[in-house]
């Protein structure tokens, strides 16, 4: 990281990205459910919606949403960096934000994955609740020490600063 940064700073920045991630993207992920809601509702044959119609909800909705909240993901890292005085480019482009919402969610993506496929088989256990608290603080660890330079690399590179390559 440049400049480097202890735990609590990088703590600091991740919640700052955090938050922000979450107010903008959550109400997307709500209107996407509930539109695909409806739409089973409205397909429904019978009392319940036939697993086809479920089925393609979720091939439409899901895809929509996440790259819906790429360029959202990008503006909100970008806030949350200066709000912790951190380098950013003066401005994003909207393809720009979208770069670095992917940059955000495909590392994080990466990093979590394994753990949660490796922690699939304690689910079922009396370890469980231990295993997911175990799987956060990997999830948080990795978002702090893979995910966040990640980030910062890019941004520095999107400004022009000295020190990005």
């Amino acid at each position: 990281m440049v400049p480097p940064m202890g735990l609590g700073r990088r703590l600091a920045v991740w919640w700052s990205c955090l938050w922000r991630q979450m107010m903008f993207t959550l109400p997307l992920w709500g209107l996407g459910v509930g539109l695909a809601a409806a739409w089973l509702l409205h397909q429904r044959h019978g009392r319940y919606p036939s697993l086809a119609s479920l089925l393609m909800a979720v091939i439409v909705v899901v895809p929509v949403c996440y790259i819906a909240c790429l360029p959202l993901v990008g503006y909100t890292v970008r806030r949350g960096f200066i709000a912790q005085r951190l380098t950013v480019p003066d401005g994003l482009s909207f393809g720009q934000a979208a770069m670095v919402g992917l940059t955000t969610t495909g590392w994080t993506f990466v990093t979590s994955l394994p753990v949660s496929v490796a922690a699939l088989p304690l689910h079922g256990t009396r370890y469980a609740f231990a295993c997911r608290v175990l799987e956060f603080v990997i999830d948080v660890a990795a978002a702090l020490y893979v995910v966040l330079p990640r980030q910062a690399r890019r941004l520095r590179l999107l400004s022009g600063k000295p020190g990005s390559r």
